[in-house]
């Protein structure tokens, strides 16, 4: 006798129809504007998206150049290089500083890391600043400020103290995330995850109406409907019979047993959080997967995915942590992408062979690259014989 208790006086034998719909899909639904970055995360291809891309440019290594007469050449005792390379602050690795301003860059939109300056005038300390809630503005002269809240205290940071990434911008100083432009696709699959998770705690039976055969107050209702969840709910009762009386009927909603594949629709915001961000959807570990295929794919991630960024970053940091008379004297920086396309070891023999081949690298470039010591001799640069000019082939 599942429902005897919650039922009150019949009345005319007539079948209940419920008058409103409205509310029975609310947990099956997610507001855009409730997504949040931790909501976001909490979304599989998100968090991988975010993950691939912050740990590219965690691990890249960066070093200090000045252009010369003759090229370029790699200052290694730039002080900029223990800050950038050992420790940016006391808190952080340079890997978690630059990972953790990625994920800000990616989901709120913007990265701002503080630049502490010592009595010289040079970079000392670079910080982490809070995103949300960080407010962009310009003094009467036009020059940008900004106001982040630390601690419940609020800190006035002028420009060159700044160094500001955006992702997506408009206008060229405020970016937008993943948080604003992909909401809608976040939003959605926030709503699926939660109906995965309710239709199988439901044992994958989609849910229905009771009918009765009587009008009953709201409080009856609810014990109807609580006595009935707790008798077919959850993975144990999904195949338990039901028994019911008074007249009562059962009407299943929705889909069949069989349309619980509804799931593999989920792919479809792996491809959209794929374009948002541009990480190719192998790295996402969704569609087809080949070896040469994940190759060329992954030169492809990191010309056109990573390098933008990287380019921006090198510019942003240039810009902020070099004095105005080592920028004119040629100084920049410049990320090290060999470290995200660094494959196997025939992958990277035949690179190196090309490069020595054609003259590109020298051995100690080449050695260099595989984080070892140079050798004596190892400078010199070489180019087949075969290899001439018109002008010597005709003579």
């Amino acid at each position: 006798m599942i429902v005897r208790r919650g039922l009150v006086s019949l009345k005319n034998e007539t079948l209940l129809t419920l008058t409103s719909t409205e509310g029975w899909f609310d947990i099956f639904t997610q507001s855009p504007d409730t997504v949040t970055a931790d909501t976001a995360l909490q979304i599989s291809p998100v968090h991988a998206a975010v993950r691939v891309v912050s740990d590219s440019m965690g691990k890249l290594p960066v070093h200090v150049f000045r252009a010369t007469s003759k090229g370029r050449e790699a200052d290694r005792e730039h002080p900029l290089n223990y800050l950038l390379n050992v420790r940016p602050n006391e808190a952080m690795t340079p890997m978690m500083l630059k990972k953790a301003a990625t994920v800000c860059q990616m989901l709120y939109g913007n990265a701002y890391i503080a630049v502490r300056y010592n009595a010289r005038g040079k970079p000392q300390e670079l910080l982490l600043m809070p995103s949300d809630g960080a407010i962009i503005e310009r003094d009467e002269s036009g020059a940008l400020f900004y106001i982040f809240t630390v601690n419940g205290v609020q800190r006035r940071l002028s420009g060159h103290e700044v160094i500001h990434i955006p992702w997506i911008t408009t206008d060229g100083i405020v970016g937008k995330g993943l948080v604003q432009y992909a909401k809608e696709t976040i939003a959605t699959d926030i709503a699926a995850q939660k109906f995965a998770g309710k239709f199988y705690r439901n044992g994958a039976r989609p849910s229905g109406i009771v009918e009765v055969p009587t009008e009953m107050e709201k409080e009856s209702k609810d014990i109807v409907r609580g006595e009935f969840e707790r008798m077919v709910s959850g993975v144990d009762n999904a195949f338990r019979v039901a028994v019911l009386d008074l007249g009562m009927k059962y009407t299943q909603l929705g889909l069949p047993q069989r349309d619980a594949q509804f799931i593999e629709s989920r792919g479809f915001s792996v491809e959209e959080i794929a374009r948002f961000t541009g990480v190719p959807t192998y790295k996402l570990q969704t569609g087809k997967q080949s070896y040469q295929s994940n190759e060329q794919q992954g030169l492809d991630y990191v010309t056109n995915t990573l390098q933008p960024i990287v380019t921006q970053w090198e510019q942003e940091l240039g810009y902020k942590l070099f004095l105005e008379r080592e920028l004119r004297a040629g100084y920049y920086l410049r990320f090290n992408l060999a470290a995200e396309m660094r494959g196997d070891n025939e992958s990277r023999a035949r690179y190196y062979e090309m490069m020595l081949r054609n003259g590109i690298y020298s051995i100690n470039e080449c050695r260099a690259l595989e984080e070892m010591n140079g050798i004596e001799g190892g400078d010199e640069h070489f180019i087949t014989r075969n290899y001439t000019t018109l002008k010597q082939a005709v003579a």
